[in-house]
């Protein structure tokens, strides 16, 4: 998203900067760079981390230069390396730049443990840019050992922006950290700290605004399974809330979401007529009527842009983003692309909503501290089908929009594309997530055997939802030979990839997002790594059939809640043509539960298998075995975790099930125990 574009629309004033002081703690800062370091000796406490950052030192300046305000950004941070884990972790540092941002100072260097400093070169610091267009300095720090310490000062000059944030935890502790801004008096910013960071208000010193915030000994947080690590991290936003006038007047609060709201209208709906007209020649293109059902209108301009419209990050042209030119090129940024959507829309007479939401992994949303930095992706929300479109989620289609977007909330535009303002001119909406009967990767399985107790298998995977958009994405783009190596991949029941006798794939395009139509993949294997000879019995994998779970057996306390990335459910049918003459010694292996239940008693995760033996004396007796998991909730507190691990761990046993077949009358029942002790031993080998 184009966020420099937004704020400079609503004020290409001048700019930023306040702040105030609170001293938690009286850690002094590092020296600017110190002629002759020293080398820190580390606390007991610390002897057994990879690495201790001794200090992270941040200082924002804002400064009235000319016509627009400058933010003078110094990072200055010095990490001591403890073992070999932390050499890997730090001998190359790397940091993003953003537009328009001058670096004319970096300085970096190893200060290794007897005293002797190694300055890194300046051929050892590059700049790459990805594949956005984004630019990125990399340092290669030399001479790194154990117990060496690694320096890095860094100086840029960046437009002034009124909002952003700064993170102080990581996985190794930090003893000290320095948060620090200062800007002219006619500016007032507010911080608010997050995950024990403090807040902070603005002091007024000599016609400068600062606030410092001191901090020390922040715990390292490590990562745990089924969470989002970077909500969790202690950080400190800002955000510009006022522009005060000479006669301290005016306390109007700036950057509200009705600004916001404002904002996102001017950049996207202002139109000229030339452009309006170009846009009605290209509705009637895609066979698009103002008097015609709005779902299908929806779908078919969402399509046709998608489809012949190619996004850049990037146009050289200045009206490259102008609608006629879009539209006659066939070539857009993400703003001409998103124009193009809302004038579509509003010429079709499609009801919509305009907005902004953030990615729910990296921020937890505000409400009350509006931080526009937070909300960075566009959406689209129609009211009258309660359903919501990413414009440039090239890869999916209506209603899926990315999970990482759902069950948070966004900004959305108030102001009618034509009529009369009235009222607020934006909106708290809640993205909602598509539910967990609509997040299916379900299997049906059938297994018969031969004469000689060999398997094969017929397997159906149906995808609906989140569970297919990385699978259609691989399809539609990948070559054929890849997508053979990708349902070796999916069919995991598989030995050797020639083990695949056939395989087929059906509605992998884009367009069944809107059909809600399931990505099926069917194979037919020969299993017979599944079935082994244990005397006179066969022991037969069942679990392998339903593909490996991941498993949560570790008791280590759980210190951060569970996430999950959006609510989902399996459904398993398999099926076991058991050979005539044969029996099941032990159905009951399939039969499984857990629940996750909460105070109404409803389960809010579950676990549950269970079988049919249907007899059949003509053709031989079928064991039908059905395995449902449920997650239709996506978080629990970290007290919870030993609840929700056991339905997790549940379904990983499952996977270790193992049928034992015996011919009828054979299983007695000293050999049954002896074959059930080696299906359990043998089941867990493959496993491993």
């Amino acid at each position: 998203m184009q966020r420099t574009s937004i704020l400079f629309l609503f004020f290409f004033a001048a700019t930023i900067s306040v702040f105030a002081q609170k001293k938690l703690n009286q850690t002094p800062k590092l020296a600017e760079w110190a002629v002759h370091p020293i080398v820190h000796d580390v606390p007991p406490e610390y002897n057994n981390e990879p690495a201790l950052i001794l200090q992270q030192d941040v200082n924002l300046d804002y400064r009235f230069e000319g016509r627009q305000t400058n933010l003078y950004y110094t990072l200055h941070s010095l990490v001591k390396v403890l073992d070999e884990k932390g050499i890997v972790s730090f001998n190359t540092i790397g940091f993003p730049v953003g537009r328009n941002t001058r670096v004319p100072l970096i300085k970096a260097r190893t200060i290794l443990p007897n005293g002797k400093v190694q300055d890194i070169a300046k051929e050892m610091i590059k700049v790459t840019r990805d594949e956005y267009g984004h630019y990125k300095i990399v340092i290669a720090m030399e001479g790194v050992t154990k117990n060496s310490e690694i320096e890095l000062l860094v100086k840029e000059i960046r437009p002034g922006d009124y909002f952003g944030s700064e993170t102080y935890q990581s996985l190794v502790p930090v003893l000290s950290g320095h948060f620090s801004m200062s800007c002219p008096k006619q500016m007032v910013f507010e911080v608010k700290g997050y995950n024990g960071f403090p807040s902070a208000h603005d002091t007024l010193i000599k016609n400068r605004r600062h606030i410092e915030i001191a901090v020390s000994d922040i715990p390292a947080l490590r990562p745990e399974s089924h969470n989002f690590y970077d909500l969790y991290t202690m950080r400190a936003e800002y955000r510009l809330i006022n522009f005060i006038d000479p006669n301290q007047n005016d306390k109007h609060r700036l950057f509200t979401w009705d600004d916001l709201g404002r904002s996102i209208f001017d950049q996207h709906y202002k139109i000229t007529d030339k452009e309006r007209a170009a846009v009605n020649k290209y509705l009637t293109e895609l066979g698009v009527h103002a008097s015609g059902n709005e779902l299908a209108n929806i779908k078919k301009i969402e399509n046709g842009i998608k489809n012949n419209i190619v996004l850049y990050p990037y146009i050289g042209d200045e009206n490259g983003d102008m609608l006629d030119s879009v539209i006659a090129k066939r070539a857009a940024t993400s703003t001409g692309y998103i124009k193009l959507y809302a004038a579509c829309f509003t010429q079709a007479l499609v009801d919509h909503e305009l907005g902004l939401a953030g990615d729910r992994t990296n921020h937890r949303f505000d409400s009350k501290f509006e931080n526009w930095d937070n909300v960075d992706e566009y959406l689209f929300y129609f009211p009258n089908q309660k359903k919501f479109l990413s414009p440039t989620s090239l890869y999916l289609r209506y209603p899926v929009v990315p999970y990482t977007l759902t069950s948070t909330k966004g900004i959305f535009c108030l102001i009618p594309p034509k009529g009369t303002v009235t009222g607020s001119l934006a909106e708290i909406r809640t993205v909602t997530a598509l539910s967990a009967k609509e997040n299916n990767l379900d299997i049906a399985a059938g297994v018969t055997f031969t004469d000689d107790m060999d398997a094969q298998i017929d397997i159906a995977y149906s995808y609906t939802g989140y569970p297919a958009t990385d699978l259609r994405r691989a399809l539609v783009l990948e070559t054929k030979d890849k997508e053979e190596d990708l349902v070796e991949k999916i069919v995991t029941i598989a030995d050797k990839p020639k083990d695949i006798v056939k395989y087929s794939i059906t509605n992998e395009g884009f367009e069944n997002y809107n059909t809600g139509k399931p990505l099926e993949i069917t194979a037919r294997v020969n299993t017979n790594h599944l079935v082994e000879k244990a005397g006179k019995e066969y022991l037969f994998n069942l679990g392998a059939i339903t593909g490996t779970h991941e498993e949560l057996y570790s008791d280590k306390k759980r210190l951060l809640p569970v996430d999950l990335s959006y609510p989902q459910s399996f459904t398993r049918t398999i099926t076991i043509n058991i050979p005539k003459g044969y029996k099941v010694l032990n159905p009951e292996v399939s039969r499984m539960k857990a629940e996750y239940v909460d105070r109404k008693l409803v389960p809010v995760v579950s676990f549950n298998s269970d079988y049919v033996l249907i007899a059949d004396k003509k053709l031989g007796d079928k064991l039908v075995v059905t395995v449902t998991e449920n997650y239709p909730q996506i978080h629990f507190p970290a007290s919870d975790y030993v609840r929700f691990r056991e339905v997790v761990n549940t379904a990983a046993d499952f996977n270790k099930a193992t049928l034992i077949l015996s011919k009828t009358g054979a299983g007695a029942p000293k050999a049954k125990q002896k074959a059930t002790v080696q299906a359990n031993s043998s089941s867990t080998k493959k496993n491993t």
